[in-house]
């Protein structure tokens, strides 16, 4: 029987599916807020430890959104204060973040991230696009209040500083999709995971590749971003994995999830593979988790007010929750959104918060030749598929942040990628 450690209450449905899924040589340990999505199966806010010489790999705990997470430059809100100020800057901001950010729930054409094929040098062989490569993505503007020192060296000048963060959540786009299905292929062969992932197929380039697309179409998002908004003078250095064709964002943080990586301190001396589905600290720069859209997210900055914090916290694997719950299907919440859309009027507009989501939010859906009056429906995580954060205050000490300062980023000009278009179709015909 897999070995299973769990920070907080682990409901026996979870457990069940991680003793079906795991082998006796496997362990996993549930942060607070782990789930099992059951539309999709994937596991979320859970560290795996998988043996990496055993045969009969689990591969339905393996999400293909690979190397996915969130990375944000720092602004000075004097470079976007008209779109702080002026509500009509910040509607034509909105307007420009949608139509410059490709999306590929609003393009069935479009396909973001590079490509996991290189050259011997782990360089580009074709061009790509970057963009928003799943509906949970975004990028757009955060603000935030929080205590510091003017000076960090000096002491007892705390106050209240106005803070601002260009933000963008998105995945490895192709790159992930290819990586999963040579990963599984091999796996369904026979192969063990240190064959696949050092000797075979898809083999260590594969996985160095991966690794760093994340994090370089984020980058390119970022840096599109800033010319939408018209941030001047915003770090930019050209893409050395694309031999300089692109540019890319100088970020500020950058937070790694669903990643691989080998453990070399295993105590028995066999090789281990830790498969980390929440913030894996060791390699992100910076941490901060999710809280539900409207409330944004929450950013851990060192006792100093640095972003980088030497994350210890053994039990929890040096990772900290990514997401919350979940706390109503995509299914349900469409179809509820649906029927809120039948009897929209300006008066009684569909959306419980209507004015909030309309100034602060803008989306771009797949639009279909056979119904060009559908209603222009929110995509679902505005209208509350997922709980609010809450693990900061309650389990702190276990996760190792407790002497963090906690900033919290809330949305003010954010692009939201839409709604599937797989779903949306069926929903448009019906609406």
């Amino acid at each position: 029987m897999a070995r299973l450690l769990a920070l907080d209450e682990c409901s026996v449905t979870l457990r069940n599916h991680l003793l079906r899924s795991l082998r006796s040589c496997d362990e996993a340990v549930l942060l607070p807020q782990a789930e099992r999505n059951d539309e999709t199966g994937k596991f979320k806010n859970v560290i795996f430890r998988i043996a990496g010489a055993e045969p009969e790999v689990p591969i339905d705990i393996l999400s293909p959104e690979w190397y996915s997470g969130v990375s944000a430059v720092r602004v000075d809100p004097s470079k976007v204060r008209k779109i702080l100020d002026d509500p009509k800057e910040r509607a034509a901001a909105l307007a420009r973040l949608r139509d410059t950010i490709p999306s590929q729930m609003s393009d069935t054409n479009t396909t973001v991230g590079p490509d996991l094929d290189c050259d011997p040098n782990d360089r580009d062989k074709t061009d790509w696009v970057a963009g928003l490569d799943s509906p949970s993505a975004f990028v757009g503007l955060f603000t935030a209040e929080h205590s510091c020192a003017p000076d960090p060296s000096r002491r007892g000048l705390n106050r209240i500083h106005q803070a601002t963060w260009l933000v963008c959540k998105a995945g490895s786009g192709l790159a992930g999709a290819m990586f999963h299905a040579r990963l599984v292929g091999a796996l369904k062969k026979g192969a063990t995971l240190e064959e696949a992932l050092e000797k075979g197929d898809p083999g260590p380039a594969a996985l160095r590749r991966v690794s760093l697309a994340g994090a370089r179409n984020r980058a390119r998002i970022l840096e599109l971003a800033g010319k939408a908004l018209n941030i001047l003078l915003m770090d930019a250095v050209p893409d050395q994995a694309s031999s300089g064709r692109y540019r890319c964002a100088v970020t500020t943080l950058d937070v790694t999830v669903n990643s691989m990586r080998r453990i070399e301190d295993d105590e028995h001396g066999k090789p281990q593979f830790q498969y980390t589905t929440c913030v894996d600290a060791p390699i992100s720069h910076g941490l901060v988790t999710l809280s539900s859209p409207g409330d944004g997210l929450v950013l851990f900055l060192s006792p100093e007010g640095d972003v980088r914090y030497a994350l210890k916290n053994g039990v929890a694997r040096c990772a900290i929750p990514f997401s919350t719950l979940r706390i109503a299907s995509d299914k349900k919440v469409l179809s509820e959104a649906c029927m809120a859309h039948r009897g929209k009027t300006d008066a009684a507009p569909a959306h419980p918060d209507h004015e909030f989501v309309q100034k602060t939010f803008t989306w771009k859906n797949r639009e279909f030749k056979e119904r060009p009056d559908a209603p222009n429906i929110e995509p679902l995580a505005l209208w509350g598929t997922y709980d609010h954060e809450y693990h900061t205050q309650r389990f702190s000490r276990e996760l190792g942040v407790a002497p963090c300062q906690t900033v919290r980023l809330r949305p003010y000009a954010v692009c939201v990628a839409g709604i599937e278009p797989g779903r949306l179709r069926g929903a448009v015909r019906s609406a």
